[in-house]
């Protein structure tokens, strides 16, 4: 891992050539995988020029040489100035261009070239992943025109080389364009699955795992009734005043080290995690897939809430919850195009919204529907009738604790 790393800090400096804070990811990753093109191009040119060089082709070797300098002096000038990457790959493709249609007219053609030309698809390919579709289009253009002067060339100019046999010299290019083709196909398959994993992951953290398919699928309007389900709020007693108090970050980190905890429960028990609203923490029970055992699930829960904030001090003091809980039936579903949410709706989620309210500092209330479900495993004790906001009376029960042998 050691190795990995500084690795990585070894080729970081050259990847970030043309870096600017303004770009996306996407860009971000398509910059990269345009540099490493150049950076393998550049590097399989070298062999490409000494070999020229040896057999006596001096003015193509000359070629590639200069075709270096200029990529080595327009990387310099993106270094220094990032903004101009386009302007200076822009000016290194015309570069090549015209270092492989010198090339054809020396040898003689496409062919006696050694198809030296493919080299400007592998070009085209850097462009479509560093660009888009657009520049890359323009740059196809260009290659599509420097193979059809390869093939006229020979009835135009004569040539200066004539080699015996091309064959070794297109096998070579050949290769040497598969090479750079694979390389930079592989590093953007790397980013797209690495992208493709973060906005999996998002999707995750944002809805259930059961929604992230539907999702993705573009099925239109998710919505679902669900038959029985069981509804969590707890809210902070007298948050407004406690909050007056801290600074903004100080009330982050609060709700952040309480809210955690809280989704810890969540996860441990299976619930899905709703919203949290300002101090208010909404979760559920049945949904988005059915349980039996919604009421007791969402019991355990708002017991280990109400313990756990009861024994662990927050920041040198103690926080009171009033939590309230109802049972029976709900639609569930996502709403929002920019930002997704999953969220709860109907009557149950509005009397369990009023049992918080309603409810009193480090205690949970919870409706006759819940504590019908519950009783069997869970010590609930009647509260009486209580004035609930849009509800006239109802009658409400605390639950207190398992019963022996429960959970």
């Amino acid at each position: 891992m050691a190795e990995r790393t500084g690795w990585r800090r070894a080729v970081e400096p050259w990847l970030s050539i043309g870096e600017v804070p303004s770009e996306t990811e996407t860009q971000r990753g398509g910059r990269r995988v345009l540099l490493v093109a150049i950076y393998i191009g550049t590097i399989l040119s070298i062999p490409t020029g000494f070999a020229d060089l040896d057999a006596g082709y001096t003015r193509v070797a000359v070629a590639t040489l200069v075709t270096t300098i200029v990529t080595v002096a327009l990387g310099l000038a993106a270094w220094r100035w990032p903004r101009l990457l386009f302007l200076c790959v822009q000016a290194l493709a015309v570069a090549v261009y015209v270092s492989l249609a010198l090339e054809a007219t020396w040898f003689g053609g496409l062919v006696a070239s050694g198809l030296s030309a493919i080299f400007g698809l592998g070009l085209v390919l850097a462009a479509m992943v560093g660009f888009g579709y657009r520049v890359a289009a323009w740059w196809f253009g260009a290659f599509v025109v420097l193979v059809v002067y390869a093939l006229v060339v020979p009835d135009l100019v004569d040539p200066i080389y004539a080699p015996s046999d091309p064959t070794g010299d297109i096998a070579f290019n050949l290769v040497t364009t598969g090479v750079l083709t694979f390389a930079v196909l592989t590093y953007f398959i790397r980013q797209r699955d690495r992208f493709q994993r973060r906005s999996d992951e998002l999707l995750h953290a944002i809805l259930p795992d059961e929604i992230v398919p539907r999702m993705k699928d573009g099925s239109g309007t998710i919505a679902d009734d669900v038959d029985a389900a069981s509804v969590l709020f707890a809210d902070v007693v007298d948050f407004t005043p406690m909050s007056a108090a801290l600074t903004p970050a100080q009330l982050v980190e609060l709700l952040d080290e309480v809210f955690s905890c809280f989704d810890a429960f969540v996860d441990e028990l299976g619930l899905e995690k709703i919203k949290t609203v300002g101090d208010a923490y909404m979760a559920a029970a049945g949904v988005p897939h059915p349980r039996a055992d919604h009421a007791h699930a969402i019991a355990e829960l708002a017991l280990r809430i109400r313990d756990h904030q009861a024994t662990n001090p927050v920041d040198g003091g103690r926080l009171a919850f009033r939590i309230g809980v109802n049972s029976g039936p709900v639609t569930a579903g996502v709403i929002g195009t920019r930002t997704f949410s999953y969220d709860l709706w109907g009557d149950t989620v509005n009397t369990a919204s009023r049992m918080e309210s309603s409810g009193v500092p480090g205690e949970i209330q919870i409706t006759a529907a819940t504590c019908e479900l519950v009783r069997d495993a869970y010590v609930c004790e009647s509260r009486g009738s209580v004035q609930v906001k849009g509800k006239s009376e109802m009658q409400t029960y605390l639950l207190l604790s398992r019963r022996g042998g429960a959970r």
